[in-house]
């Protein structure tokens, strides 16, 4: 298996070459760093520019994606395929792709507040937040900072993770490589066939770590909600959102909250893309999206 079809199967991204067929870390780093000269108008790494794709920038639906463990802004590359006409925006978190040279973030609430500031900084209309395993709850963080700045949400779609904990688990990240890696495989976030490009691993394996670390470090009080709807989208063999941990996103909004189940686990838009991307057209289409999230502009408390 090639790198890119191993990047595909596993959701992790390594650094890409945006010039030519070869990478190396050093020259993603160098590549990646921000140019002091620009605009302070000019796009954030949060949001990379070169990285949106679908319908035209203007009026229409804007499809925020927040990536899983792991994994970069390039989770998404395929995505305008299966979306036309959604404006998609794809979050790039620190340590891979284009911001490789940069130290992966260990707080989930430090990275939502830049995320949810980038956001802010932008003049889209109600856009839709959509986050894919620890994607979803960096959503789900930068939701609540964005209603709490008066910014109004047209809907919340979290797929393959259960509803946000109240307390700190104990985190995955700490285990030795081996046990970490196995954790990973049994999520189906690294298959078998990743063995045959082991130092793409271990380059990895910092991202990976301080992700699932961010992951199971964060809490957030149960009255703590959402005004605009919740969308849930999980497999139906997923253990991550098994036993109600699904459902349990309905005490996390003031609005609508639905589940859909896809066939397959963790990585289910993988394995059943079709039946996937059917069911995230609904959501962006339904009508619950055409409302308001209640945010007002003027107001809301600080979080």
């Amino acid at each position: 298996m090639d790198r890119h079809a191993a990047e595909k199967r596993s959701g992790l991204m390594a650094p890409e070459s945006t010039t030519s067929g070869q990478t190396t870390p050093a020259s993603i780093a160098g590549g990646a760093m921000p140019d002091a000269r620009r605009s302070v108008a000019a796009p954030t790494p949060w949001l990379p520019v070169q990285r949106r794709a679908g319908a035209s920038a203007g009026p229409g639906t804007v499809l925020i994606c927040f990536p899983p463990a792991g994994a970069g802004a390039g989770f998404f590359r395929e995505w305008p395929a299966s979306l036309p006409d959604i404006r998609i925006v794809p979050v790039q978190l620190p340590g891979r792709e284009e911001r490789f040279g940069e130290r992966p973030e260990e707080d989930a609430t430090a990275i939502a507040r830049n995320i949810a500031a980038s956001i802010a900084a932008e003049d889209w209309d109600r856009p839709i937040l959509l986050g894919y395993s620890y994607g979803a709850l960096l959503a789900f963080e930068t939701a609540l900072r964005l209603e709490a700045d008066g910014i109004d949400i047209a809907g919340l779609v979290t797929m393959a993770r259960a509803a946000p904990q109240t307390a700190p688990q104990p985190t995955v990240a700490d285990l030795d490589d081996n046990a970490f890696l196995d954790y990973v495989r049994r999520l189906g976030g690294l298959p078998p066939e990743m063995d045959e490009v082991p130092e793409f691993v271990e380059l990895m394996l910092p991202v990976m770590r301080a992700d699932f670390r961010a992951n199971d470090l964060y809490a957030r009080a149960e009255s703590e909600r959402v005004r605009c709807p919740i969308h849930t989208i999980a497999g139906t063999t997923d253990a991550a959102t098994a036993n109600g941990r699904d459902t349990a996103w309905a005490e996390r909004t003031e609005a609508k909250h639905e589940v859909m189940r896809i066939d397959g686990g963790h990585f289910f838009i993988n394995e059943n893309p079709s039946a996937a991307f059917h069911q995230i057209r609904a959501v962006i289409s339904s009508a619950s999206l055409a409302g308001t999230s209640s945010a007002r502009r003027a107001g809301g408390s600080k979080v």
